[in-house]
């Protein structure tokens, strides 16, 4: 019988994994649906609003950066700019740091698509919330926010 491999933090990869696993099938919930996304965004596909919310969250943003958070190649990811540029969602500048980096960041108009998202999001999110018992609620709330304090640590 083997032993399970642990964290630096005693837990086991296996339950790491666990809730890896129901983070991205909460996350993905939040998504809008793609009739809601051929409804409101006809020509947005779901790869150019994932980059799309990474660029609103992160800022100006490398096509290497993208790349990998996609888990993509970069020609994938700059044929999915040069679309988000022709519908005047995203532009392409040089990182004032250095002038041989090209950076990718939302348009105005970029960020008012995935602002439009919030309202939705907040609604699913308020309503899940509620089904929750209060003890549940504050036991989640202290774990979400521990995961947090972790994430904003290593970055």
């Amino acid at each position: 019988m083997s032993m399970p491999v642990l964290t630096d933090n005693g837990h086991s990869e296996e339950e790491s994994d666990e809730l890896v696993e129901l983070l991205r099938r909460m996350l993905a919930q939040l998504q809008p649906g793609p009739e809601r996304l051929a409804t409101d965004w006809p020509n947005l596909t779901m790869q150019q609003l994932r980059v799309l919310r990474i660029l609103y969250a992160e800022g100006p943003t490398r096509v290497s950066v993208l790349a990998r958070r996609l888990r993509v190649s970069t020609p994938t990811v700059t044929g999915i700019l040069d679309r988000l540029v022709r519908q005047r969602l995203a532009y392409r500048t040089d990182d004032p740091r250095d002038r041989r980096v090209v950076l990718n960041a939302l348009t105005p108009e970029g960020e008012e698509v995935i602002a439009s998202l919030h309202p939705l999001e907040e609604d699913r999110l308020r309503a899940a919330v509620a089904t929750l018992d209060p003890a549940t609620r504050r036991a989640l709330a202290n774990s979400l926010t521990s995961l947090l304090e972790g994430m904003t640590a290593r970055t």
